[in-house]
């Protein structure tokens, strides 16, 4: 598992701000703060040349169990309940996902668990946030 950098953001929000972006290798399992535990974040995904990205999940650690019969778990999945953020990510692209609010994902420690499945040679990530 991979700890990824502190997600980026405009340090001046009252003016036009940028960031340039870090990206970090994917492995199967990574992670990055959510020192807030709440807000929104954009987690931008970048394949090189690589082909067979499949999934790529954010890990929920609050939903309750429904009433009745429990949704069964996502191929690609931990848990029924985890977000989907990708179904795949095709060679040489781009992918941008949005989490509105991330506080179902904040684990105990205050990190957002992120899986991805597939091969992942080229595959990077970089997170932004809290929006």
């Amino acid at each position: 598992m991979t700890t990824l950098p502190t997600p980026q953001r405009p340090q001046n929000q009252s003016a036009i701000g940028s960031v340039i972006a870090t990206f970090t290798a994917c492995t199967a399992a990574d992670k990055f703060l959510a020192p807030t535990g709440s807000g929104s974040y954009m987690i931008y995904y970048r394949n090189g040349g690589t082909s067979g990205v499949t999934t790529l999940w954010a890990l929920s650690t609050s939903a309750a169990a429904p009433g009745g019969v429990v949704p069964g778990v996502p191929t690609g999945a931990t848990n029924w309940e985890d977000l989907p953020l990708a179904s795949t990510v095709a060679t040489s692209t781009d992918r941008v996902c949005f989490i509105d609010d991330i506080s179902p994902y904040v684990d105990a420690t205050q990190f957002v668990n992120l899986k991805h499945n597939g091969t992942l040679t080229t595959l990077t990530v970089a997170v932004f946030g809290p929006f």
